[in-house]
């Protein structure tokens, strides 16, 4: 058992950033993620509504979570975070965005009137993986904008995508808060001791935080007991999926070999067939020069003419 449990699992993520008790961590990830949006507000506080999609088990469950944020002017913006891969994972992250913008339809509540006014949307993944279409990007913001002039339309939509294995693997190259958290994130698994975790300069910043969270001698016993059978159940979930795998790469050998054989016996037959067709052609034009010849020498046709017109030598000719 290793003493401190990765914030990338689905239990370590969910017990770093989405209880109430760690959201000041998660406070310090969404600021750090937004930094660089030219309309950011620092996040002063939020609530937490992890919302569970079934799965098959109670114990592996992909949560997502929606964020109430206010920020330092008191705007609120609601984020969605997601920490799971899934067929179609950018609509997904797009649908997530746009059924939070629906959630704000208020003419249902007590048939008020509304004037459309939606609190920004700002829908953020977590991507444990790299995808073909973002290259080797850390950090990805898409909005609407005017595809001529490039004029941002409205900020009632963003979505933002972090692939976590572009950001850096060197404590040395991570020159940004963003990238020390990641890190962080990255490598909470091999820390062995409390001092030595990576950019922490006080046991208040989110660096220590992390740390003294993400050790399993630190958990209650029925968060042990939680942590223990979600463990169990990805263990199993791994070992199936490599057996399912197993069983398609021999089967597929198999059915390969059996395709490559009726496929080889296929093409020695039509090989066989064209030699011995062009064989028999061959034979065919020889029979036909001596028949030819037979031909030219019973009318007295001298040997010399003969031969020059058969193609058969005079020796031949004579034996005939």
């Amino acid at each position: 058992m290793k003493d401190f449990i990765s914030p990338l699992s689905d239990f370590g993520f969910n017990y770093q950033f989405g209880r109430e008790q760690s959201k000041d961590n998660l406070i310090d990830l969404l600021n750090a993620i937004l930094h660089e949006r030219l309309d950011f507000e620092k996040i002063v506080d939020l609530t937490l509504n992890p919302t569970e999609n079934k799965g098959i088990s109670p114990e592996h469950k992909t949560t997502r979570y929606d964020i109430h944020c206010v920020t330092e002017k008191g705007q609120r913006i609601i984020v969605e975070m997601q920490n799971q891969n899934h067929p179609n994972f950018n609509n997904r992250m797009l649908y997530y965005g746009v059924e939070a913008i629906h959630r704000q339809d208020r003419r249902m509540d007590n048939m008020n009137s509304w004037d459309f006014s939606i609190d920004p949307v700002v829908t953020i993944a977590l991507c444990n993986f790299n995808q073909k279409e973002f290259g080797k990007r850390q950090l990805i913001h898409y909005t609407f904008r005017d595809e001529e002039t490039n004029e941002r339309f409205g900020n009632q939509l963003s979505l933002v995508f972090l692939q976590l294995p572009q950001f850096p693997d060197r404590e040395e190259e991570c020159d940004t808060f963003l990238k020390q958290i990641i890190y962080s994130m990255k490598n909470m698994e091999r820390i062995q001791t409390l001092e030595s975790i990576p950019f922490s300069k006080e046991a208040t910043d989110i660096f220590a935080r992390m740390a003294k969270r993400s050790r399993y001698s630190a958990l209650s016993e029925d968060e042990q007991l939680a942590f223990d059978r979600w463990l169990k159940f990805e263990n199993d979930r791994l070992l199936e999926i490599a057996y399912a795998r197993k069983e398609a790469i021999e089967k597929g050998l198999e059915e390969g070999r059996a395709e490559g054989k009726a496929a080889g016996i296929a093409e020695g037959r039509e090989e066989g067939r064209a030699v011995g067709i062009a064989e028999g052609r061959a034979e065919g034009r020889v029979e036909e020069k001596w028949e030819m010849a037979k031909n030219l020498l019973n009318l007295g046709v001298d040997l010399e003419t003969v031969s020059k017109a058969s193609g058969l030598s005079i020796q031949d000719l004579r034996k005939l």
